[in-house]
């Protein structure tokens, strides 16, 4: 069977949301996501919209989605399941399924681009404010579909907020002065991308052996203090998908 093979997403495509904000009120972090819509679309481009189909199932308080892509050539369907998030309440479940839809074609490799964005800090000025709405104006891809250029715009005064990568100074991506997205700002204890934990705990229980995550625990404690790997950083939690050999 040959691998499928899904382009990565458009900049239209992308959604921008606010994440964590400073105490100090000197900045916050913007988040990449995809929505339900778009992993449709991407999938009926590229098998067909005959050729998959999704069905859902519950695991105690989790709503899980299972995607299924036929395979011609082994006359079968195959699938790729994930869930959303844990105790969602009755009035939420449509928000529960679209959530375990969207993780269930990141298995598929649908978007899974989003998990490696660099982190985006944006200074909370006159200018700029996390009430904002911001998009995403330029995005591309390199090896292994790796953002190689980025560039965020607030949507109120379509100014670029965040570069990274190539500088476009063009007169479609706006005003491209350098902004400070290095802070000197403490990341709060757990802000860690809930995505970049999922790979992470994914990726250590994956260890053939004991002994390599009892080593990889205490690397953690060594480097950041802590055994838990709840409690990392947003930064925290790039850099330990680095040392695990994420790409």
């Amino acid at each position: 069977m040959k691998d499928l093979e899904f382009r990565p997403l458009k900049a239209s495509e992308i959604d921008v949301r606010v994440g964590n904000v400073a105490k100090s009120g000197s900045g916050f972090f913007l988040l990449l996501y995809k929505n339900a819509r778009v992993d449709q679309t991407i999938l009926d481009e590229t098998v067909g919209q005959w050729n998959w189909q999704c069905k859902y199932y519950q695991v105690k308080n989790t709503m899980v989605c299972s995607v299924g892509i036929y395979n011609e050539e082994r006359n079968e369907w195959l699938w790729k399941d994930n869930g959303g998030d844990d105790d969602y309440q009755a009035e939420q479940v449509k928000a529960e399924l679209s959530d375990a839809f969207k993780r269930a074609c990141f298995n598929w490799g649908i978007g899974r681009e989003l998990y490696y964005s660099p982190k985006i800090w944006v200074n909370q000025d006159g200018e700029n404010d996390s009430k904002d709405h911001y998009s995403v104006k330029v995005i591309e891809y390199g090896t292994n579909k790796k953002i190689t250029n980025l560039v965020i715009v607030n949507d109120k005064n379509k100014k670029v907020v965040f570069r990274y990568g190539k500088d476009k100074k063009t007169a479609e991506t706006g005003d491209l002065t350098p902004k400070n997205d290095t802070p000197t700002v403490d990341e709060p204890k757990g802000s860690i991308d809930k995505r970049d934990l999922e790979t992470i705990a994914t990726l250590v229980n994956n260890f053939q052996n004991e002994n390599s995550r009892k080593n990889f625990y205490a690397w953690l404690d060594n480097n950041f203090k802590t055994m838990s790997l709840e409690n990392l950083t947003y930064s925290q939690g790039k850099i330990v998908l680095k040392r695990l050999g994420a790409k």
